[in-house]
């Protein structure tokens, strides 16, 4: 049988001599049969019980600002996919996501001219007028540093659990990498009668906040401050949906395309969805933080897995079935062909082709052409 609920990890044992080899062992079945786990524990590491707090409130915030302001630092007006995008604007599988949200990075400033198309995805934010919420760009920023440092350690224990060097990626990062982070609200289903999409003609209906998919960068960590409990789903390798439990003090860690395919498909990126919250919960707030690596990597996979690692995903692969649900056509990396940034433009063109449309029309016309058959 496949997986049928989702492991808790306690990162403390990680530093303990006597308990480091049974985490790591837990850390490894995570990776290779779940691609999903809780971690608790994380705080000496990343960001205090105070600062996810201060995160919690700044999100509020934002999503409580007037449409006029959050416009002004609308998605559509960043050649770099970095801003706020409204309500039912982002496609999945095939349908419109029913949420709002706002996309920002590491500080950085957009590629040169000369750099490969690709290299867009790094930019500056667009910032939420300072006047109207003068907390936000501080919290932002002091949330990514502290995930940014939470992610790098638990990378080497990643490898470290699959039996390779904790520095088997570091040529796969640059300096000041620009790590990615949303927020999103998910307004429940009362609250969204009558509401119809921006981006294609369908409804809520759909019970979709976003479409079954996987996730495209290396590890993914995801804050849920609200306390709603059958939203984040994931799909075991028969094709079952396991609600992902939402619980005080734990973050939800997933694996990506990224770190799948540099493992040679040891760290599966499983699917997963949200569904739109249940009709008088509320809205859903989420705030994943995207773990990613440098966008010119052009390297074969990962050397030296051990064979016995290497058994536990083909025993894993065995489980799989074919009728698993459509994630629609998503662009999957391969760094022994193209960049990992190849891959990741041309997600950002499938997802927000409203901004693709201002800014790379051609390369959308390529894109639609691709997924299309």
């Amino acid at each position: 049988m496949s997986f049928q609920k989702i492991p808790i990890l306690d990162l403390k044992l990680a530093f303990d001599p006597e308990t480091k080899p049974q985490f790591l062992h837990d850390l490894r079945d995570a990776m290779i049969n779940v691609g999903f786990l809780l971690l608790k524990n994380y705080e000496s590491l990343g960001p205090s019980e105070q600062e996810l707090e201060q995160i919690k409130q700044q999100t509020i915030e934002f999503f409580a600002l007037p449409d006029e302001i959050k416009s002004k630092c609308e998605m559509i007006n960043s050649p770099h996919f970095l801003g706020y995008s409204r309500l039912a604007n982002e496609i999945t599988a095939s349908h419109t996501d029913w949420r709002e949200q706002i996309d920002l990075a590491t500080e950085l400033p957009g590629p040169k001219a000369y750099e490969p198309i690709y290299k867009n995805i790094e930019g500056p934010n667009l910032w939420p007028d300072a006047e109207a919420i003068p907390k936000f760009r501080p919290t932002i920023e002091n949330f990514l540093a502290k995930m940014t440092n939470l992610s790098e350690q638990f990378r080497y224990l990643v490898l470290e659990s699959i039996g390779l060097d904790q520095h088997a990626l570091d040529a796969y990062f640059k300096p000041n990498q620009q790590c990615k982070m949303k927020l999103i609200a998910y307004p429940d289903r009362s609250a969204l009668n009558g509401s119809t999409s921006v981006a294609l003609n369908d409804t809520p209906d759909t019970n979709q906040g976003v479409g079954p998919h996987r996730d495209s960068d290396l590890i993914t960590y995801i804050y849920q401050p609200t306390p709603h409990k059958n939203s984040l789903q994931v799909q075991n390798f028969q094709g079952q949906w396991v609600t992902v439990p939402n619980l005080p003090g734990h973050l939800v860690v997933n694996n990506g395309q990224t770190l799948e395919a540099i493992t040679l498909g040891v760290c599966k990126a499983t699917i997963h969805r949200v569904l739109i919250p249940e009709p008088g919960s509320g809205t859903r707030l989420s705030i994943p933080f995207f773990q990613t690596i440098d966008l010119d990597a052009y390297k074969a996979a990962v050397e030296n897995i051990p064979e016995e690692v290497i058994q536990l995903r083909k025993e894993r692969d065995k489980k799989i079935k074919d009728w698993a649900v459509d994630v629609g056509f998503q662009f999957q990396p391969d760094v022994n062909k193209h960049p990992v940034g190849y891959a990741v433009f041309k997600n950002r063109i499938k997802s927000h082709q409203d901004v693709a449309k201002r800014w790379y029309p051609e390369i959308l016309q390529e894109v639609l052409q691709e997924y299309s058959f």
